[in-house]
């Protein structure tokens, strides 16, 4: 249940969307978790927060979807999360925007540190019962030959060059639905739709679905009718 429209700061819990690629009751569940934004004042209740999300889940991976510190002085505390999130099952992790400006190989070193696999520009495979899930990053480039095949990405954009290429589920953040939400129209959330285009929450192009996560960290922690969440995806 969502606390209601109107949600100022991080005291809500975060919110557990559910994507349904597969209708089996055994269907391997990922959790996708994008747009943490560690920084100095926040970090600690941030990882508490997505820690009980998960675990809540009961995931069999945790897709870490970029954007993951904005400050160098929270690698450690993003290292500890990753070890913490371990317990769950295998924690998968990609880069964003932001991740770049602090380094992306010094966030890539505390995902690994943590016990964490770094993917942006490579592939992990997941054996679920009797199928294989290959869950690869925005920058590796064989294709992938697994019975489920994911794409963990930061940036929606990337749906453009992805939705013909093969893949079951794409997943991106980095939009955090624009925090505002008045409608949707068309799988896309409006106001922000209107200057970015890829602002959906999920869409299906033939055999390929699209989920946008709202992230869970804001600049500016205010929001209207846009839940901080993770997503749970069955596949």
């Amino acid at each position: 249940m969502l606390a209601g429209p109107l949600e100022i700061g991080f005291h809500a819990p975060l919110h557990i969307r559910e994507e349904r690629i597969s209708s089996s009751s055994h269907a391997c569940r990922l959790v996708y978790v994008s747009d943490l934004h560690l920084r100095a004042s926040r970090s600690g209740h941030i990882a508490k927060q997505v820690i009980d999300a998960v675990r809540s889940c009961d995931a069999n991976a945790v897709l870490l979807g970029g954007d993951l510190v904005d400050n160098a002085s929270e690698l450690d505390r993003l290292s500890v999360l990753v070890e913490e999130l371990t317990r769950f099952g295998p924690v998968l992790a990609v880069g964003g925007n932001h991740d770049s400006r602090v380094g992306t190989s010094q966030v890539c070193d505390a995902v690994l540190k943590g016990g964490g696999a770094w993917i942006h520009n490579d592939s992990m495979n997941l054996q679920h019962r009797s199928r294989l899930i290959s869950i690869c990053g925005p920058d590796f480039a064989a294709q992938l030959t697994g019975d489920v095949r994911v794409l963990c990405a930061h940036n929606p954009r990337i749906w453009k060059t992805t939705r013909r290429a093969g893949y079951d589920l794409v997943l991106a953040g980095h939009l955090h639905g624009c925090q505002f939400v008045a409608f949707e129209f068309r799988d896309r959330l409006f106001p922000g739709a209107v200057f970015y285009p890829y602002n959906y929450l999920s869409h299906q192009s033939g055999a390929t679905r699209l989920v946008v996560s709202r992230g869970i960290s804001d600049l500016v922690p205010i929001r209207w009718r846009c839940p901080r969440e993770v997503v749970l995806c069955y596949v």
